[in-house]
């Protein structure tokens, strides 16, 4: 177990044992790829499906490099895992392209050399990307093209908040009109895609000729 003092027994204490186990799992789970000789043939995802949700406590913030609670913070914080191992270490690099789930089957697919079909909404992840990415969450909050929009909720302003990106900065909310509207063309694509199950037709190949 971790040696945690003043955090042991809290939520955000307990939170950090519990990475602690799985950072521990992982470990066990690439030991025995190698020990049964899959290691060099096996590409594993490995990705979370929500943020910790843990209460917003100074202890937190601090942990986080945030000095005071804003509007921005429910956006800032809203990051999960997403780790990528190819066989071989065939890369070894981070990548700093804002992304979300959306994105992980493009990337898995271009690492195993198979074009996406056009059913798939998202963008190939990769290290050293000059695009700065782009990401939408259910609400409509959204982080693209040097802005992030944090959609209203408890501390935000019923119209969202507008803020420069990476830096945080507030903006006038008209400086996130672009990415608002991306943001909802995004959202009614995919869902459109879900309701009427067009996946497979989008899948197809395009047709050709008269």
């Amino acid at each position: 177990r971790l040696q945690l003092g003043a955090l042991e027994g809290s939520a955000l204490g307990n939170y950090l044992h519990g990475v602690h186990h799985l950072d521990r799992s992982l470990a066990e789970l690439f030991t025995n790829l190698a020990d049964a000789g899959l290691a060099d043939n096996t590409i594993v995802a490995i990705y979370g499906d929500h943020d910790s949700r843990l209460p917003l406590t100074p202890e937190l913030l601090r942990l986080a490099g945030i000095s005071a609670w804003s509007p921005a913070v429910p956006l800032q914080l809203d990051r999960i895992a997403g780790l990528v191992v190819l066989p071989k270490g065939q890369v070894h690099a981070g990548v700093s392209t804002v992304g979300g789930h959306i994105d992980l089957a493009p990337t898995l697919l271009h690492y195993l050399g198979i074009p996406a079909p056009r059913s798939f909404a998202g963008a190939v992840l990769l290290p050293g990307q000059q695009d700065p990415g782009f990401a939408v969450f259910a609400d409509g909050s959204a982080i693209g093209e040097a802005r992030a929009y944090a959609a209203a909720g408890r501390g935000i302003p019923g119209a969202g908040a507008c803020f420069e990106h990476p830096s945080w900065r507030p903006l006038p909310l008209a400086e996130c009109k672009a990415l608002t509207a991306r943001a909802q063309q995004t959202l009614t694509r995919s869902r459109a895609i879900a309701d009427h199950d067009l996946a497979r037709s989008l899948a197809l190949p395009l047709a050709t000729g008269p």
